[in-house]
């Protein structure tokens, strides 16, 4: 798997990296007259790095609830973000294969992920292992898109993505303790079992603790001509545990969360080279905050994030491991306060954290530390909303680098919301790509961007809602490598327009839909060519239908454009067009089914080119995926 990890990134580094666009998600509305309609006030933690109004953000932010989560046909984290605008999967196989998220354009190492706020990547190739993060365990998940790295420093060129696992607290029914066990089969053959309960203790201390099991046989990866085919199904088997722990103070607050997952992937490999990993995930912190004030709050918190991966093949002495560890600390102060009309919230803080690298591969160095201090302001006065940030990280090994963003809201009417933000942003070389070697170079700098944003949200009415935006981002200094050596260099430049749009309306009590476009330019400014693998156009299309209560009905249409699978844009992946189907029936109140249908149609297609143009071989889609599973709430 991280083999697989290393071989895309060393196929990415000799195009680049860049960025791109996206919008909010709509919140529920409700009527109050005639000319206004009343927004359901949604708070999000991920764009500012602290609470904040979605409504009123100054860049573009998708979050994706439990509710959607359920109603989605996707079996795993990959194929959940797939189907959303500024977001593209590249994937080398199905459930339990490398999978590498890439925002608005740019590179996989040049989007942050995130668990409960834990950096979740390896500090080897500077990618998370997204498919070893169970549905299951999560309860949301916040995309903010655009450079963020005023707020995260390093890797957050292209966007965050912050994967909040299930909160504790009082039940939805008022009650002080519940659960819920889902089981279910899945085709290609597997099955899972998954179960939860969170709560309040009579202390008044909020839990929530889950768990789940999976397994499926898979399907064959690779395509017969791929030059690392193996005949046979890849299968993949995985655990899961997820806690959060909370208790209020009159003094503040202390909490806890933690997510562990590990899971064996088999995955093609030509023999004797290894064709199955064990991956380990981990992310946890333990923080307090403290209420100084009405207006004035601190948090103090300690984190740690384990990758760990050892790939072997069966019957053949050895196997590579890559395991890496991060430990960090963050401090923060937030001070509101009023002058006349004027709201104002002043914020700032430190972060460190020290990298470290275990692996039978004979890294020059090992470990790194990386220490950041960082202030925000915000202001809102009646309609107009300002955010701006600077931030100054310093790296053990390239010297430090400064970000700063702006932006701004403003609602023209109480329906309609325009929105402008400008950002920079950098990303720190990784491990693999100053130490590995033999394919490394530890003289490379940070690559730098810069991007801006324009955009609008109109609630037309309590039923209809359109968001759109416009960006552009700019990468210099950005770390390509080429044959014969492919030693990595600050050599590239790169430029991404893109547009995306969103339209949702309720046609009527059993009727909805939503439609999306994503259109994005991403081009290398060296060469005039298209980055590779970065979609240049993508649609979907929604239908939701609840003729009832118990049941609830729906369908998505995806279509993806032809991509460039290679940096000279000599041959392309063809284009896709997938359809998903779920159906959720209730049998009473604390029982219910669920059918769904991953491509309907089985369309075959290929997510990842393996030879020479014009890429007809390399890694599979999943074709039709089926599953059935039975809920039980207590």
């Amino acid at each position: 798997m991280k083999r697989l990890n290393l071989r895309a990134s060393v196929l990415a580094l000799a195009a680049t990296g860049c960025a791109a666009i996206v919008f909010p998600q709509t919140a529920s509305a409700e009527q109050v007259d005639d000319d206004t309609t009343l927004l359901e006030r949604v708070v999000v933690t991920t764009p500012l790095r602290r609470e904040s109004s979605l409504a009123g953000s100054t860049s573009s932010v998708t979050v994706i609830d439990a509710k959607e989560i359920e109603q989605s046909a996707a079996p795993d984290l990959p194929s959940l973000l797939r189907a959303h605008t500024g977001v593209s999967i590249v994937s080398y196989g199905g459930q339990g294969a490398a999978a590498n998220i890439h925002m608005r354009g740019m590179s996989a190492s040049q989007t942050l992920v995130l668990i409960n706020g834990v950096r979740a990547s390896a500090a080897t190739t500077g990618t998370a292992s997204i498919f070893n993060i169970p549905l299951s365990a999560i309860e949301r998940i916040e995309v903010a898109k655009g450079a963020h790295s005023a707020q995260y420093g390093a890797d957050a060129m292209g966007g965050v993505v912050n994967i909040i696992t299930r909160q504790g607290g009082p039940c939805a029914d008022g009650r002080d303790a519940c659960a819920s066990v889902t089981t279910g089969i899945t085709h290609p053959w597997g099955g899972y079992v998954s179960g939860s309960a969170q709560g309040r203790t009579s202390n008044g201390m909020d839990y929530s603790v889950g768990g789940s099991i999976l397994g499926t046989r898979g399907y064959d990866f690779t395509t017969p001509l791929a030059w690392d085919h193996e005949p046979g199904d890849e299968g993949f088997l995985q655990g899961s545990l997820n806690l959060s722990l909370s208790k209020d103070f009159d003094w503040g607050r202390l909490y806890a969360d933690g997510l562990f997952a590990a899971g064996r992937s088999q995955y093609d490999s030509a023999y004797p080279f290894d064709n199955e990993v064990d991956a380990s995930t981990f992310a946890g912190k333990l923080g307090a905050q403290i209420l100084h004030a009405d207006d004035w709050t601190s948090t103090v918190e300690a984190s740690s994030g384990l990758d760990y991966s050892t790939n072997f093949r069966k019957g053949v002495a050895g196997g590579t491991k890559y395991d890496t560890q991060r430990h960090g600390i963050f401090a923060s102060t937030e001070k509101g306060f009023q002058t006349g009309s004027v709201a104002h919230i002043l914020a700032g803080g430190i972060e460190a954290y020290r990298e470290h690298v275990d692996s039978t591969i004979d890294y020059a160095v090992t470990s790194r530390t990386l220490a950041a201090v960082f202030s925000q302001y915000s202001l809102e006065y009646e309609a107009l909303r300002v955010d701006s940030g600077i931030r100054y990280d310093h790296n053990e090994q390239f010297g430090g680098a400064t970000t700063y963003n702006v932006g701004a809201s403003y609602d023209v009417l109480a329906d309609l919301v325009l929105r402008a933000s400008f950002a920079t942003g950098f990303r720190a070389p990784t491990f693999n790509e100053l130490y590995y070697p033999g394919f490394s170079n530890p003289n490379l700098k940070p690559e730098k961007s810069r991007s801006y944003e324009v955009g609008l949200n109109w609630q037309a009415s309590a039923g209809t809602s359109l968001d759109l935006a416009f960006y552009q981002t700019w990468v210099t200094d950005a770390i390509a490598s080429f044959a014969p050596s492919y030693t990595p260099e600050n050599v590239a430049r790169a430029r991404i327009t893109g547009f995306e749009a969103a339209l949702a309306h309720q046609f009527s009590e059993e009727w909805s839909g939503k439609t999306t476009l994503d259109i994005r330019q991403p081009l290398n400014q060296d060469t005039g060519n298209y980055l590779p693998y970065r979609d240049l156009f993508k649609a979907t299309a929604e239908l939701n239908y609840s003729p009832t209560e118990a049941l609830n009905l729906s369908a998505r249409l995806l279509y993806g454009a032809a991509r460039y699978a290679d940096a000279a844009n000599t041959g392309k992946l063809a284009d896709y067009v997938t359809v998903d189907f779920t159906a959720l029936y209730s049998l009473d109140s604390q029982s219910q089914l669920k059918l769904s249908v991953e491509n309907v149609f089985d369309e075959q297609y290929l997510t990842a080119a393996d030879g020479v143009p014009p890429y007809s071989q390399g890694y599979l889609a999943p074709g039709r995926t089926i599953g059935l599973s039975f809920t039980r709430n207590f």
